[in-house]
C-alpha cells in the first residue's frame, strides 16, 4: 500500500488525544484507508501557537474527496494533502515537518497497540515505529528495561521518531512524557 500524508488544523474540543484519535478514526470509517500515524505539531508563525495534526494514512480512501470532507468536519477546519498546495497556517506546518521528520509528537505509530507495560529499549525500536530510545542525561542501552505504563509518545527529531526518557524508581526508565502528569488532591480531581 502506498502511504499518503494529510494535515490539519484541529478545533480547540478535538485537540487531546483520546478526541484528536477517535475523530480521525471516525473520519476515516469505511474509506479503505487508516491512519497509521498521527502526529500533533506547535505552528508559532501567528501571534497566539495553533496546533496542526498530520496523518500518515495506509493508502488512498476509496473516495478520497469525500474522506477529506469528513475530516475536515469532525477537526472544525481545512485538510491538506501532500501535493495539495502550501496555504500557510498549522495544516502545512503539520504536514512539512512530519513528511521531513523535522519535529512532530506522535499520539499513533505503528506497532504502539503491541507494547507492553515494561518492554527492553532494543525490542521497543524493534518491533514499533519507534527508531530511537534517548534518555535525558545520556545513552540508553538496549538492554535497559522501560516502564511504558501503557503509554508513549514519541517525537520526530532529525528525521528519527525517538522517546526521550528519563531514570524512575526501581533501576528502570520512564517516558519524559507521562500521561497523567499533575496528581493534586489525592488524586481526587
Amino acid at each position: 500500500m502506498t502511504a499518503r500524508w494529510w494535515a490539519g488544523a484541529p478545533g480547540p474540543d478535538v485537540v487531546p488525544d483520546a478526541h484528536l484519535l477517535a475523530a480521525v478514526d471516525w473520519a476515516l470509517a469505511g474509506s479503505g484507508a487508516a491512519a497509521e500515524l498521527v502526529c500533533t505539531h506547535v505552528d508559532r508563525s501567528a501571534a497566539t501557537p495553533r496546533t496542526g495534526v498530520a496523518l500518515r494514512l495506509t493508502g488512498t480512501p476509496a473516495a478520497p474527496e469525500a474522506t477529506r470532507e469528513a475530516l475536515a468536519r469532525v477537526l472544525g477546519g481545512p485538510v491538506l494533502t501532500a501535493g495539495s498546495g502550501s496555504a500557510p497556517g498549522p495544516a502545512q506546518v503539520a504536514l512539512r515537518e512530519a513528511r521531513s521528520g523535522a519535529a512532530g509528537r506522535c499520539v499513533r505509530f505503528p506497532g504502539q497497540a503491541a507494547v507492553p507495560g515494561q518492554v527492553r529499549a532494543g525490542d521497543l525500536v524493534e518491533s514499533t515505529a519507534i527508531e530511537e530510545v534517548v534518555g535525558l542525561t545520556g545513552p540508553v542501552d538496549a538492554d535497559a528495561v522501560i516502564d511504558t505504563a501503557g503509554f508513549l509518545r514519541p517525537q520526530w527529531a532529525g528525521g528519527r521518531l525517538t522517546l526521550l526518557v528519563e531514570r524512575a524508581a526501581g533501576g528502570v526508565f520512564q517516558p519524559f512524557e507521562v500521561e497523567f502528569p499533575h496528581e493534586c488532591c489525592g488524586g481526587a480531581h
